[in-house]
């Protein structure tokens, strides 16, 4: 049975700075973090126009996944320009991103785990390595 997706507020987005990096936007270097529990959905939706509007988060180069426990692969699109990312299960890693503005990001996974992803604005080199 299909479940419908479920909207990820940007009230319960966490957005962290991060240390040690060069200067990115107008706030500097910055995470947004992410929990997924996709043992209630297999769809989430993320659209962070009114975060961005209010210069909260300016722009998303990178991606962070931890899809260690997951037992089915993560798929990460951008429907504004059809980027799709396929994150294995038992993997995690960084995923270089193009992104438009504003930033709308739809998460399909039906493997049933807990995926913590961070949306992150500065360019971090892509690597991805496996934990099982």
């Amino acid at each position: 049975m299909a479940t419908l997706p479920i909207q990820l507020t940007q009230q319960g987005v966490q957005i962290t700075p991060i240390n040690n990096q060069l200067m990115v936007g107008k706030k500097g270097p910055l995470s947004v973090r992410l929990i997924m529990d996709f043992t209630q959905t297999n769809e989430y939706d993320l659209d962070l126009q009114n975060t961005q509007a209010t210069a909260q988060f300016d722009l998303c180069q990178t991606i962070f996944v931890d899809n260690s426990a997951g037992g089915a692969p993560l798929s990460v699109v951008f429907p504004d320009n059809g980027q799709t990312i396929v994150v294995k299960a038992g993997t995690q890693g960084y995923y270089n991103v193009m992104c438009p503005n504003p930033i709308k990001i739809q998460f399909l996974c039906s493997g049933g785990q807990i995926i913590t992803v961070f949306l992150i604005n500065i360019a971090i080199p892509g690597a991805v390595w496996p934990t099982q």
